[in-house]
């Protein structure tokens, strides 16, 4: 069985705005390499095998200085990357408001959400399933460290959780904690979410 500790890179500039980053690549700001220092210490107790990690800068950023600590072997792969948000990119939360009835409509469609010229969340889950699922071929039986993004995440719990990812359903995670998700038989399952770090 591999297992796959599943977490959210560190605080951008644009997360401290409420900005959607999609897949802009942005880098950490201080306080996200600071989380990303006090996640080392802590995630240093545990047997990890190796890391991997989405391609996007903040994400490796986040990778690259926990394994200041836990020296693993890194890997990457670019269909980890946070969802392709299309035209609402880079608009905050209080732009998102102005368009209410355009999101409240996507939203209904749960796993179909898809923004203006972006990605569906369902896109984003097969992309994130196939990895995951083709790194637990080629690497067998491994404890692995996993550092992607909140859309990648939620996608993989709601469903795996059993949720259609609509207006409703109760959120399966909470931020900046780590998620356990198991392979086994070619098949994922949710180990456990949640997890302190």
């Amino acid at each position: 069985m591999t297992t796959f500790f599943c977490m959210r890179h560190g605080l951008t500039e644009w997360n401290r705005e409420s900005r959607i980053q999609g897949k802009t690549d942005i880098s950490l700001c201080n306080e996200g390499r600071d989380m990303a220092r006090e996640w080392a210490k802590a995630l240093s107790g545990q047997n990890f095998d190796c890391i991997l990690t989405s391609g996007l800068e903040r994400s490796r950023e986040t990778a690259e200085i926990i394994n200041e600590t836990l020296g693993l072997p890194m890997h990457e792969d670019q269909r980890l990357a946070e969802q392709d948000w299309g035209e609402w990119t880079e608009l905050t939360k209080t732009d998102l408001k102005k368009l209410r009835k355009q999101v409240l409509q996507q939203e209904k469609l749960g796993l179909d959400f898809r923004p203006p010229g972006g990605e569906s969340r369902n896109e984003v889950l097969m992309r994130a399933c196939d990895a995951l699922m083709d790194f637990n071929d080629s690497h067998p039986d491994k404890s692995v460290l996993v550092i992607t993004h909140n859309g990648v995440i939620k996608s993989l719990a709601y469903v795996l959780s059993g949720l259609d990812f609509l207006p409703g359903d109760p959120l399966p995670i909470k931020p900046y904690c780590l998620h356990r998700i198991e392979c086994m038989d070619n098949e994922l399952a949710i180990g456990e979410l949640n997890m302190e770090l």
